[in-house]
């Protein structure tokens, strides 16, 4: 989800137009009269509240997070299941990235040092690496475009995660506080044109505790939903952390082919 990524409004101010009184009857538009163009609606408070969490993810030089994640795929028809997955990932700015997942959906493993992006497939005994550009961001649309490869929460692992959720942003909404996962947090809601993004971060750290995405470009709006646990910033990371060395045994193989059997 590049990020990626990597996101949107209105399930909110679709709720609370569902759930409002009936607006008093207006006269009808002249003939031949524009249809009325939607106002941008950008809460302050709440792009407020998310420039503290990029400015923490951006001035940190390393982090790490595990995540669970519910992701929506299609399996027969147009018929849509639910998976779930869990995630570690390790980052360290400008050029180092390490994902690791496990669950529903195949393995997968991917290494970026800077030089190089590497992934393995365990379960196809697939492995494969290649050149890469030498920033996460860069990375990121590499192997989007490359290999049809996207990473869960993109939009916390670039350079600048404010600019990344606030382009193209139609709409910006502080809905109010809540717990979510043990955690007071402050929920915002976001839009763009094709991403409906909700945001829950925590009132404390203001780090994220909880994300849900809809993609609302795709016919089928697939949901996303990832919930954050065991934020660490700026730990030390051995570069191995950031290796993937060939197992014994693998088959070497296009980068595509191997991100492919990791869908």
């Amino acid at each position: 989800m590049p990020l990626a990524t990597w996101t949107a409004a209105l399930l909110l101010v679709g709720a609370l137009a569902d759930s409002a009184p009936p607006p008093a009857s207006t006269p009808a538009a002249p003939a031949g009269a524009q249809a009325a163009v939607p106002v941008p609606v950008k809460d302050a408070r709440a792009l407020a509240l998310l420039r503290k969490m990029s400015d923490r993810l951006q001035h940190a030089r390393s982090f790490s997070f595990r995540a669970r994640t519910t992701r929506e795929v299609l399996v027969d028809n147009g018929v849509q299941a639910t998976v779930f997955n869990d995630v570690r990932a390790a980052i360290q700015r400008p050029d180092k990235v390490a994902v690791t997942r496990t669950g529903d959906l195949p393995e997968f493993r991917f290494a970026y040092d800077g030089k190089a992006m590497t992934a393995f497939a365990p379960g196809k005994g697939f492995w494969a690496t290649m050149a890469a550009p030498p920033t996460i961001d860069a990375m990121v649309v590499a192997a989007s475009e490359q290999a049809n490869l996207s990473f869960p929460a993109d939009e916390v692992v670039v350079a600048d995660p404010y600019a990344a959720l606030t382009k193209d942003l139609t709409h910006a909404v502080l809905v109010g506080q809540t717990t979510v996962a043990g955690h007071q947090t402050d929920h915002l809601v976001l839009a763009t044109p094709s991403i409906e993004l909700q945001l829950w971060l925590d009132d404390k750290t203001t780090l994220p505790v909880a994300e849900a995405v809809v993609y609302a470009d795709d016919p089928r709006k697939p949901h996303f939903f990832i919930e954050y646990r065991d934020w660490q910033l700026d730990p030390k990371l051995s570069a191995s952390t950031f290796s993937l060395p060939k197992p014994p045994g693998a088959t070497q193989v296009d980068f595509r082919a191997v991100a492919s059997a990791g869908q």
